[in-house]
């Protein structure tokens, strides 16, 4: 069985997928291993982002391990098990997915459920659940017609396609592209600004994102101006003006 690898660097954790015999596909430990990493992220108020990632070269994942799903008596007209499934990264803590090669299936769905997203150009990306004769899970199709143009987003589903690097680049699926080799480089990088600002106000930020998704406008913009009023009163509203004017940088605390 594989196994899911967590460690932290200071202010950011780093979850790593691990079964590279099969490409990083999530079994059973697995999943519950990833849901533990998961809750930490969210649990630690010492965590300030995470970064999810694949082990070795081939593959971020391949999403569920399929052996266990059939012997678990998930498929099929008298299939009633329930698949251990991928957690999903619905934390309030920003998450980064980098990728190399192969993250397709659940997978797909957990890369989309991060909310930054960084390739290799070695990578390839999408859904596979029609080749199996399942309808895409893991939220992939609901997550992925609120990310790309709906047209696409059906292409991509009905299809069953992956997409290259730089097709996910183009249509804003990823939000950067860069050599297989700088992938947890460019995370780092990603993750250690992040981890920089005042926790609450990037916490905020995010849930206001997602929330605006599904208002009118008028809504989002009566909900952004309850969120600003409230980070504006915050200590690190403070610390952060203060910091400007004394030419130094802030120390953020959350409060």
């Amino acid at each position: 069985m594989g196994e899911v690898h967590f460690r932290r660097e200071g202010a950011v954790a780093w979850v790593v997928l691990d079964n590279q015999e099969k490409l990083n596909a999530v079994d059973s430990k697995m999943s519950g291993q990833l849901r533990e990493a998961l809750d930490e992220i969210e649990r630690d108020p010492e965590i300030r982002v995470g970064v999810i990632t694949g082990a070795g070269e081939k593959a971020f994942s391949t999403g569920g391990e399929m052996g266990s799903y059939v012997a678990g008596g998930v498929v099929g007209q008298d299939g009633s098990g329930q698949p251990s499934g991928i957690p999903k990264a619905d934390i309030s803590k920003p998450l980064i997915a980098a990728i190399r090669g192969y993250c397709v299936a659940g997978a797909f769905g957990l890369a989309l459920s991060c909310d930054l997203r960084i390739l290799g150009s070695d990578a390839r990306i999408g859904p596979s659940g029609l080749k199996r004769g399942v309808v895409p899970a893991a939220q992939q199709t609901e997550r992925l017609v609120k990310l790309v143009p709906f047209g696409k987003a059906l292409e991509i589903l009905l299809l069953s396609r992956l997409l290259d690097a730089e097709e996910a680049l183009r249509i804003g699926l990823v939000q950067r592209v860069v050599e297989p080799e700088e992938v947890v480089p460019a995370a780092r990088e990603w993750a250690e600004t992040i981890a920089r600002f005042s926790p609450t106000a990037v916490r905020e930020t995010k849930q206001l994102a997602y929330r605006a998704l599904a208002m009118d406008w008028a809504d989002s913009f009566a909900l952004g101006a309850e969120v600003m009023q409230r980070s504006f009163q915050s200590e690190d509203a403070k610390e952060g003006f203060s910091a400007f004017l004394d030419g130094r940088a802030p120390k953020f605390t959350g409060r």
